[in-house]
């Protein structure tokens, strides 16, 4: 099985070293300091589950050579690069490649799919706790699970993506493939929205949020607004996700958000994938969203004045 990893952060660096452990064919394509770092060095992965470190095979986004041999590309982008990222996919997307978006939010997959066809987009919701430390160090601090699943509905599951599953699982990656992949979405976009616009303006980890009086009330509006819009749009967010979502674990305690990194290290944050996307949905469905819409505008701020 031959892979692809665009965007060597925590999630691509993650994932893409786990499978390389487990002598699939993998390349990364980085950029800047990761690309340097991962030429000359190994790659470092900090896990709960045991700490590990490898060579690894890398190409130069930007001069990147056509290659249409690849089984799948795991896309690990920021969801800001996602546009400047078509035409590196285009590089790598043979006749049989697919790509597995592994990006925060919705309206991801339904871009991909308009430029490559539904028929060649997965799905995919990552349910874990990954830092990225520095480029090609990464630490994963709390446990969770992978969703992928089949864009184009009604299709079945693609054999390649069964294979994937099992190399994933060989590297004790839990990985779950499921047929209402859309439905996953909305669930993650839960506990994104939840937590990852209020820590990043807040600047606090998961637990010192939940753990202070006047930031948990906000989650609890933030988590309430999104719940109501979810049911008006005909999605149903299933109970496991709902009931210990201000109750985190010790280990999530101490996460701190992509978002908050994002601002943390100057980079874009995912405004619009995050926050955007429920604003305009609400919009459209004629549902009050006032909390969510407020912390949108004070992100935006604090964006524009850095």
């Amino acid at each position: 099985m031959k892979i692809a990893v665009l965007g060597a952060g925590a999630i691509g660096c993650y994932y893409g070293g786990v499978l390389a452990k487990q002598q699939a064919d993998v390349t990364f394509i980085a950029k800047g300091r990761t690309l340097e770092r991962l030429r000359d060095h190994e790659l470092v992965i900090k896990s709960i589950h045991g700490d590990l470190s490898l060579p690894i095979n890398v190409s130069d986004a930007e001069h990147l050579e056509k290659d249409h041999s690849y089984d799948f590309v795991l896309l690990a982008i920021k969801s800001t690069a996602l546009e400047a990222a078509i035409p590196e996919l285009k590089l790598l997307m043979g006749q049989t490649t697919k790509v597995v978006c592994l990006l925060n939010g919705i309206g991801n997959e339904e871009r991909l799919a308009e430029v490559f066809g539904p028929e060649r987009v997965v799905g995919g919701s990552a349910f874990i706790s990954i830092i990225r430390e520095a480029p090609g160090v990464v630490n994963h601090v709390g446990d969770g699970r992978l969703e992928i699943g089949e864009w184009m509905e009604g299709t079945g599951t693609d054999e390649g993506l069964i294979r994937l599953q099992k190399v994933f699982d060989a590297a004790g990656v839990k990985v779950h493939i499921s047929e209402h992949i859309r439905q996953i979405k909305w669930e993650k976009l839960l506990w994104n929205i939840t937590y990852n616009p209020l820590t990043a303006l807040t600047r606090t980890r998961v637990g010192e949020a939940v753990n202070d009086p006047d930031l948990k009330h906000l989650l609890m509006q933030i988590s309430k607004e999104f719940l109501t819009l979810a049911e008006h749009a005909g999605i149903e967010i299933r109970e496991p996700y709902v009931l210990h979502l201000l109750e985190p674990d010790d280990k999530i305690q101490n996460h701190k958000t992509s978002m908050l990194q994002d601002l943390e290290n100057g980079r874009p944050m995912e405004i619009d994938a995050i926050l955007g996307f429920v604003i305009q949905t609400a919009a459209r469905l004629n549902t009050s969203v006032p909390t969510i819409n407020t912390i949108y505008h004070l992100l935006r701020f604090t964006e524009h004045r850095r």
